[in-house]
C-alpha cells in the first residue's frame, strides 16, 4: 500500500475533514510501518525536522497538497483535509437548553464508536440501574477514590499521591505473587508527578467540550511522564492516575470493561506512543460525544447531585464509565 492510499483511507473513514495532526496520529496508531521510516530518520538526522513526528507531518502536508485526491481548506489553522468531492452526511444540530454544556459535540458525528455511543445513550438509565444494583465496587475502592479526587488540586502533595496509590492498589492494579499487574514503588510515582506539576495544574482548567491539539499535547506530556506501572502496559494505570487528577477530561480506562465494550477484546499493544493514541481516540471519539449529548449531560448532572444514592457518579466522564460497566452487569 502506498502512503497516499493510507492517508486516503484515513480521511475517508470519517465524515468530517481532518487536520494533518489528526491524520498523523491515525497513521501512527493504525499504520505504524509508515512512521519512523528510514527517510524520516534521515531527514531528522540532517536537521530538516526536529523529530519523527514533524517528519511524518511534513510528508502528510506534501501528499495532501500535491494530489488531486485531496481538498485542503486553508481558511482555518491547522488546515482541514477532505477528499475531493467527498460528500459528508447531513447532521442535525443539537439543541442546547437548561444545564446543557456551553458547546455541544454532536452525538451524530461519525466515529468508529458510533454504535456504542447510541447504545449508551439509548440505555443510560437501564445501565445506570444495573451498575448500582450490582454493588460490586464498595469499601476501600470507593473510599480512596473519593479521597483522591478531593485532594486533587494539590496533585504533588504526599496526601493526594498516597490516596491515588492506594486507589490503584484497591482497584486491582497490583497483584501479589508472580502473575498479574504490578505497580512501581511509591517514590517512582511521586517523583514522576513532581516534574509534571505545572502541566497538571494547566490541564485542570480544561473542559472536555473545548479541546484543541494544544490541549491534547499537554495531556500527552502528562500521560507519557507518569510512571506508575512496572508491568508492560501503561494505558490502564496512567489513565487511572490521571483520572484522579483530571476527572473532568480523563476517564479511567481498563481492559475488562472499556476495551471489551468498545473494541470487543482486551488487547493492548505495549508501546507508549500507541497507548497514548488509543486513549486519545477512546476519549475523543466515545467518551466526549456521549458526555456532550445535551439530554445525557443533564441526566448525569442530576445523578451527580445525589451523592448518597450514587457515590460513584463523581464526574460526567465517570458516569459514562459507570454505564459501560453497567452494560456488562
Amino acid at each position: 500500500m502506498k502512503f497516499s492510499d493510507v492517508v486516503k483511507n484515513i480521511v475517508s473513514s470519517t465524515s468530517d475533514p481532518m487536520t494533518p495532526q489528526e491524520i498523523r496520529d491515525q497513521v501512527k496508531m493504525k499504520h505504524p510501518d509508515f512512521y519512523g521510516t528510514p527517510a524520516h530518520h534521515r531527514n531528522v538526522e540532517k536537521g530538516h525536522y526536529k523529530d519523527l513526528d514533524h517528519a511524518l507531518l511534513a510528508q502528510i502536508y506534501t501528499i495532501t497538497g500535491t494530489s488531486d485526491t485531496f481538498q485542503c481548506d486553508k481558511s482555518t489553522k491547522p488546515m482541514k483535509i477532505s477528499l475531493t468531492g467527498f460528500e459528508k452526511p447531513l447532521r442535525r444540530p443539537m439543541e442546547v437548553s437548561g444545564t446543557a454544556p456551553r458547546r455541544i459535540v454532536p452525538a451524530e458525528r461519525k466515529t468508529k464508536y458510533n454504535d456504542k455511543i447510541r447504545e449508551i445513550l439509548s440505555n443510560a438509565e437501564r445501565y445506570h440501574d444495573a451498575y448500582y444494583k450490582a454493588e460490586t465496587f464498595r469499601g476501600p475502592s470507593l473510599y480512596f477514590h473519593e479521597r483522591a479526587l478531593a485532594t486533587r488540586y494539590d496533585p504533588t502533595s504526599l496526601t493526594h499521591l498516597e490516596y491515588v496509590y492506594a486507589t490503584l492498589a484497591s482497584w486491582g492494579m497490583h497483584r501479589m505473587g508472580r502473575g498479574g499487574s504490578k505497580m512501581r514503588s511509591f517514590q517512582v510515582l511521586s517523583q514522576s508527578v513532581q516534574t509534571l506539576k505545572g502541566r497538571i495544574a494547566e490541564a485542570q482548567t480544561f473542559d472536555f467540550r473545548e479541546m484543541s491539539e494544544i490541549k491534547w499535547a499537554v495531556l500527552k506530556e502528562i500521560f507519557c511522564g507518569v510512571k506508575v506501572m512496572a508491568s508492560g502496559t501503561t494505558l490502564v494505570g496512567n489513565s487511572k492516575v490521571m483520572h484522579h487528577m483530571l476527572p473532568n477530561i480523563i476517564p479511567p480506562i481498563d481492559r475488562e470493561y472499556t476495551l471489551r465494550f468498545l473494541r470487543g477484546n482486551t488487547t493492548i499493544r505495549n508501546d507508549l506512543e500507541i497507548e497514548w493514541l488509543l486513549m486519545k481516540e477512546i476519549i475523543s471519539q466515545f467518551f466526549i460525544p456521549v458526555a456532550s449529548d445535551a439530554t445525557f449531560y443533564s441526566k448525569a448532572e442530576q445523578w451527580m447531585k445525589r451523592n448518597e444514592a450514587y457515590p460513584w457518579d463523581t464526574s460526567v466522564l465517570k458516569v459514562v464509565d459507570n454505564l459501560v460497566i453497567g452494560s456488562k452487569k
